[in-house]
């Protein structure tokens, strides 16, 4: 998870705006008693990958075929003229196959209304070589996701109007809708209500690969009012919303066979059918209100009050038959497994706020912030399981009740335009109580006390050189689990150097150090990045770039089942990153482009567990993109554009790939 939370936002983050085109006077189209003008980006990718395409997806999801890469429409009416509507706009994005696309209209009637509309959809894929043999020689449980993926899409979509009744009163009107659905790939261990020690063995050692679709919807709608009466505002917002899940898994093949098949007892122990059905519904009524007013002078205040009340049915049913072993692992019998479960949720939440900030003086402000959460979950739920013909039946009754108060300090001073420094502290109490069948669990019931000094500056001498610099530490008194630090000590420095126009260098310096001496857990980052840009002249600006991210972690671990040596494992993971940049932009003739960026992530160091092989560890990856674009008069702008990269895993080259991407587009404004 390290390597793909840097190399992600290094992609994206590195990737030139190809397609921007600087407008030409033209002339707007006037049609529905609208002035009109916008542009299309259009175009066709052709994709070559070899190696292993899941891969590929998991980091690009870039395809071959047409696209519309971008639609943007605008329009206004002329000064004065009385209409439905004042303007109008519609962008869109990545149409037609791209893994994330955008929708976005907006109507306004200045002072009336202003209705706005988003849309958005994001495709998401991950997929590791599961087949692939571990260093070690193994398979079966090697590997942190193993057998673990997921192809599957979100898709998010808002309507959102708002009325003007007078100067201070508008009403607003709100509906939110998100889902998500697709294919997932996971593992299942046929545990079930009442089962036998013979039974939780073969369980244990028989987790078998599923296919369970996913299918989840969640919608929100709201009615709310703000109310201006000087220098008071108020905000009332109610409403309700549901959320609904839906997973239904099956086997993958039958008879199937467990993916620990380093046991050579699993090969006798055959899975012929599984069937399964996971399904909730939560509702909730909304109410949510808010408020900003002065009551003095110098006191400033502000404060709200939001109350969600969660509630609603949750089903498990699963059928499942094969052979499974007796009083020992070499005897197999078949068997015909049934469970039903019915539970019923409920989760009332409220958040409270209120702070004050005091003028104190023109270059001195005090301001205080408290917040308590409360946090409750109540389930009943009722178990039938039917193993052969035995049945076994029973209930269970959970609560979590979860209460944190938060109160923050802080003093900003401002003695001069060119600095800023805070200070501040952050005092945190959590009382977590977890109770079964009416009684409590120490092990999960903690009371969690935090203080959290924080300091900051923001320092600008002179219009060449910007400082900025904070440091927190956070300290806890009771660490709730064995990966909690008990201190927390970091800061952030970033300082930007600009001695022309024409050049600016920027570097920022991350470090972190975290421990939990109890059980020795140890953890370390260390970041720094330096970018450099020089616009030569107009024609010609280039860019460069290094950054280097270093992350430690250390721990031991004891599992509560199993056998030796699975007490006091040592965990370690170490891993250091290295990224160059660079790339240029030229215009060596009226209407050409051209445009190159290039990436290079190197990354080295390994995740262990004492005892075995290393599964995952230094990586590859370089990435570049060249452009040409061509204004041609009457026609529009011509581009080509030309991706080249590569994935190259050195402990298991099982997912490695290298990839070109050819794209050719059009971009016409009007």
């Amino acid at each position: 998870m390290t390597i793909k939370r840097i190399l992600i936002p290094v992609v994206l983050a590195t990737t030139p705006l190809l397609f921007a085109q600087d407008d030409l006077p033209l002339k707007p189209v006037t049609f529905g008693g609208f002035q009109n003008s916008g542009s299309i980006t259009a175009g066709y990718r052709f994709t070559d990958v070899n190696g292993y395409q899941p891969k590929y997806q998991e980091l690009f999801n870039l395809n071959s075929g047409f696209r519309v890469l971008d639609l943007s429409l605008f329009g206004k009416t002329k000064t004065g003229e009385s209409r439905l509507a004042d303007s109008y706009s519609l962008v869109m994005s990545g149409m037609g196959g791209e893994p994330y696309s955008t929708t976005q209209f907006t109507l306004r009637k200045n002072h009336v209304y202003d209705l706005r509309v988003n849309l958005r959809q994001s495709h998401y894929y991950w997929n590791r070589n599961d087949s692939a043999t571990m260093p070690s020689g193994l398979q079966g449980l090697q590997g942190l996701t193993s057998n673990h993926d997921w192809a599957t899409v979100r898709k998010i979509g808002s309507v959102s109007l708002g009325v003007h009744a007078t100067k201070n009163l508008r009403f607003s009107f709100e509906y939110y809708r998100n889902t998500r659905t697709g294919a997932t790939w996971s593992t299942r261990s046929l545990e079930y209500f009442g089962a036998s020690a013979t039974w939780g063995g073969y369980a244990r050692a028989n987790p078998f690969s599923i296919l369970a679709p996913v299918n989840e919807t969640s919608n929100r709608g709201t009615a709310g009012v703000d109310y201006t009466a000087g220098a008071w505002n108020l905000h009332y917002a109610l409403g309700f919303q549901k959320f609904e899940s839906a997973i239904n898994g099956r086997n993958l093949n039958s008879p199937e066979r467990s993916i620990n098949v380093d046991d050579p007892n699993t090969s006798r122990e055959l899975l012929s059918n599984l069937n399964y059905r996971d399904h909730r519904t939560l509702t909730t009524p909304v109410s949510e209100f808010s408020y900003t007013g002065k009551i003095h002078p110098l006191v400033l205040t502000r404060g709200g009050y939001m109350f969600y009340r969660y509630s609603g049915p949750a089903s498990l049913d699963m059928t499942a038959n094969g052979l499974a072993r007796t009083a020992t692992a070499t005897v197999v019998a078949p068997y015909s497994l049934g469970l039903t479960t019915s539970a019923h949720v409920t989760e009332p939440n409220h958040v409270i706020d209120q702070g004050f900030t005091y003028l104190a003086k023109e270059w001195w402000k005090v301001m205080a912030d408290y917040r308590y959460t409360r946090f409750t979950v109540d389930s009943e739920a009722a178990f039938r399981s039917v193993n052969n013909d035995l049945v076994t039946t029973g209930n269970a009754e959970n609560q979590w009740k979860i209460g944190t108060h938060t109160l923050d300090t802080n003093m900003v001073f401002t003695p001069s335009t060119s600095l800023l420094i805070r200070l501040g502290v952050r005092l945190m109490k959590s009382d977590i109580k977890s109770l079964e069948d009416g009684l409590v669990v120490p092990e999960r019931t903690k009371r969690v006390k935090t203080a959290w000094p924080i300091a900051s500056i923001h320092y600008q001498p002179s219009k060449m050189l910007t400082l900025r610099g904070d440091m927190e530490e956070i300290n806890t008194g009771t660490p709730y689990t064995r990966v909690t630090p008990h201190t927390d000590i970091g800061g952030r420095v970033m300082a930007r150097f600009r001695p022309t126009d024409k050049i600016y260098v920027e570097n920022t310096s991350i470090a972190r150090n975290r421990k939990l001496l109890a059980y020795d857990f140890r953890s370390t980052i260390r970041s720094n990045a330096t970018t450099i840009n020089y616009d030569v002249n107009t024609r010609l600006s280039v860019l460069a770039g290094f950054s280097y991210d270093s992350f430690f972690a250390s721990d031991f671990v004891s599992f509560l089942r199993g056998t030796a040596p699975f007490t006091n494992l040592t965990l370690r993971d170490q891993t250091v990153s290295r990224v160059w940049q660079t790339g240029f932009r030229v215009s060596p003739a009226k209407g050409l482009n051209v445009n190159f960026t290039g990436n290079y992530v190197r990354t080295t160091g390994r995740g262990e567990i004492a005892g075995e092989a290393p599964m995952y560890g230094p990586i590859k990856f370089p990435y570049a993109t060249a452009a040409i674009t061509y204004d041609v008069p009457s026609l529009g702008r011509m581009g080509l554009q030309l991706q080249r990269t590569y994935y190259l895993e050195e402990i298991v080259p099982a997912n490695n790939f290298s990839a070109n991407l050819l794209a050719v587009t059009w971009t016409r404004s009007f």
